[in-house]
């Protein structure tokens, strides 16, 4: 297969920040401490009570990335190819997330009792349609209950509130843009952004109130940490006007941020949103981005090969960690899995990880024949979509 660089293949990668258009190792880093924390958390580690704040450095992340390629696109094409976006996103999301989804039905087909698999099953054809979190918020879910066997999918609700996110999103920057027509695109997205931010976040203290389960499933009430990645991409430019050792000093603070809060937080003494949730992992993710557009921020230690290595296969990893945790219990028998049993799993599907991303993963997103046909990777997603769902259902009525 022929493959394509990077950039043609995959534009968020190479995200806005310091020229504008340069590669940054550092966030490529800062989603290895992501993956890291919540990987950590999932394992049950006990000094790590706070690691699930690593979905939401992937919410800043994720909403930087994505903003910045939307905005380069239309500043070099002085459009936003709709088809194109999608095609990317089928390329980078949908095949990996398909074949673990199918992968998991398959193994709780074989492990789980009829009634636990039942479950499963319906869960799995709510994943594959990226709609995880409604169907957990309906069930009344608590992601931190652990006093129950969890749904080996339940970590798909982060999947499905940024693809949920991203079916709007575009959309808006287009509108944006043709409403403030006589601004640059980048003040248009900000003023956007922004208000996007502040009524998410404010629906999100409200909900928190009356109905925690769905402030913290909902994409209304999580559009805000997106929204502010989106606001650190359009400020790169004035970003990277930023002295060295200011730039230096916020991203390694905001680093410190995000590990303070992982080691700090807990179930008992946080809840979603919560102001505190906001003013540390969640900035913090910010000042790491916007200190690195200075050119160093803490690439230092982020931009070491090692790191890099771990963020670059981070989503593999986040889809395949949590499944064999859930299924594990169901072969040894001995209720839920040890700490040490889950550090051991977690190592074994990074490994995992790695290869997927060299068989699988890779070679699709840097497809060539994929890249210069944005339609063929469209309907290539769906297949993928359309065989996870039929495997769950077809399995479904098989017990």
């Amino acid at each position: 297969m022929t493959l394509v660089d990077r950039q043609a293949a995959d534009p968020p990668a190479d995200t806005p920040g310091g020229v504008d258009l340069g590669f940054r190792a550092d966030i490529e880093g800062l989603r290895a401490v992501a993956i890291i924390l919540v990987v950590l958390y999932h394992c049950g580690v006990t000094w790590l009570t706070g690691g699930y704040v690593g979905v939401d450095v992937f919410f800043v992340v994720s909403g930087f990335l994505i903003t910045g390629l939307l905005i380069r696109e239309h500043e070099e094409r002085g459009t936003v190819s709709i088809p194109g976006f999608y095609a990317r996103r089928s390329r980078r999301i949908l095949p990996a997330a398909m074949v673990v989804i199918i992968a998991t039905v398959i193994g709780a087909h074989q492990i789980q009792n009829f009634i636990t698999y039942a479950q499963t099953a319906v869960d799995a054809r709510w994943a594959a349609l990226f709609a995880a979190n409604f169907h957990f918020a309906i069930q009344g879910t608590n992601y931190f209950d652990a006093s129950f066997a969890p749904s080996p999918l339940l970590h798909y609700w982060s999947l499905a509130v940024e693809e949920q996110f991203y079916v709007v999103w575009p959309a808006v920057v287009l509108l944006a843009g043709l409403a403030l027509r006589r601004w640059p695109l980048r003040r248009a997205v900000l003023v956007a952004a922004a208000i996007i931010c502040v009524a998410s976040f404010v629906w999100a203290l409200l909900e928190a109130k009356t109905d925690p389960t769905w402030a913290f499933f909902s994409p209304l009430t999580r559009a805000w940490e997106l929204g502010l990645g989106a606001l650190a991409a359009t400020l790169v430019t004035l970003a990277s006007r930023i002295p060295k050792p200011a730039g230096i000093a916020l991203a390694w603070g905001g680093l410190a941020a995000i590990l303070v809060s992982a080691l700090v937080y807990s179930d008992t003494v946080t809840s979603y949103p919560g102001a505190v949730l906001l003013l540390t992992p969640v900035l913090g993710t910010v000042a790491v981005i916007v200190g690195g557009c200075s050119g160093t921020g803490a690439v230092h230690l982020l931009g070491l090969r090692p790191v890099r290595s771990v963020g670059r296969v981070s989503y593999g990893w986040y889809l395949l960690h949590y499944p064999p945790m859930i299924l594990a219990a169901g072969i040894l028998w001995t209720g839920p899995v040890s700490v040490h049993e889950r550090l051991a799993i977690a190592a074994a599907t990074l490994a995992v990880a790695y290869v997927m991303y060299a068989l699988l993963e890779k070679p699709i997103r840097r497809s060539r024949t994929l890249a210069q046909r944005p339609w063929a990777s469209i309907a290539m997603g769906l297949g993928f979509v359309a065989a996870a769902f039929l495997v769950a259902l077809l399995l479904h009525k098989s017990i």
